[in-house]
């Protein structure tokens, strides 16, 4: 039995209100990309200058050998859901990555619950803010950690983060030590107020921090950018079932109005 036209209007109207929730989801979720892909440009300049000041420092000092054991993995992963199976990707891409003796930092509500489910010992965990403009605050905190952890979990320092564009697969990268400098030979000094191994040290930890604010931002723009995608497919199914729906309510209509015509009719005899 068909159900009544008015039944069904009623739930073509609560198909309208999610789609309007789906819609604003999605719009906040690609202002957030965008302002998230803008910050990264700055980030970027920054490190440069950083990452420019440090090899000069470092072509004038002598070598630094690479730090020995598994060190630490930061993991960028997602605050909250409604983005696909991106938060999914991101927990058992760092389950493969972690290594045995491996210090592990999460960032991203979703997935610390998720590697914590796992029975992964997460040393320390922080949620990855909804708007970029927090992201520099969270950075300064999370750099905190991994040099406060590095002592006790000695080695180099990972970060494991989806990317934005390309299906948001996991990509990990060295955060500390810096990539060995190319391209700078000199070996003139060059002219320092401080103490040599002073502004190392300080260069040094500013070339973290810079890597971490870029890891965060990193992760921030990839969970919006999923969350976009996943939110469009909401709207395609919607619209679908919609369109289901209204054909539904046209055929109750027309039962409807049948049945009104033959009890008229019959009254008329």
């Amino acid at each position: 039995m068909s159900k009544r036209p008015e039944e069904i209007q009623h739930r073509l109207r609560s198909l309208d209100e999610i789609g309007d929730v789906v819609g604003a989801l999605r719009a906040i979720a690609s202002s957030h990309a965008g302002s998230a892909e803008t910050a990264m440009r700055a980030i970027e300049a920054y490190a440069g200058t950083v990452n420019h000041a440090l090899a000069i420092s470092i072509a004038a000092a002598a070598p630094h050998a690479e730090p020995e054991g598994p060190g630490l993995l930061l993991v960028v992963g997602a605050a909250q859901g409604f983005c696909g199976a991106y938060p999914e990707h991101i927990a058992e891409m760092a389950q493969a990555t972690l290594q045995p003796g491996m210090g592990l930092v999460v960032v991203g509500a979703r997935t610390a619950d998720m590697l914590g489910a796992a029975g992964l010992p997460v040393l320390w965990s922080d949620d990855l803010p909804g708007h970029p403009a927090a992201i520099p605050a969270l950075a300064s905190r999370t750099t905190d950690v991994l040099v406060e952890h590095s002592a006790h979990y000695p080695g180099p320092i990972r970060a494991l983060t989806g990317t934005p564009h390309g299906g948001h697969a996991a990509l990990v990268s060295r955060l500390f030590p810096p990539e060995p400098p190319e391209g700078v030979t000199s070996q003139i000094p060059p002219l320092m107020t401080l103490p040599a191994a002073d502004l190392l040290t300080g260069l040094l930890q500013e070339a973290l921090f810079a890597s971490v604010a870029h890891v965060l931002m990193q992760g921030a723009e990839t969970e919006a950018r999923a969350r976009v995608e996943a939110m469009a497919r909401a709207q395609n199914n919607l619209r679908s079932r919609r369109t289901e729906v209204e054909q539904a309510y046209q055929q109750a209509r027309q039962e409807q109005m049948t049945t009104e015509m033959i009890e008229l009719s019959a009254s008329l005899r």
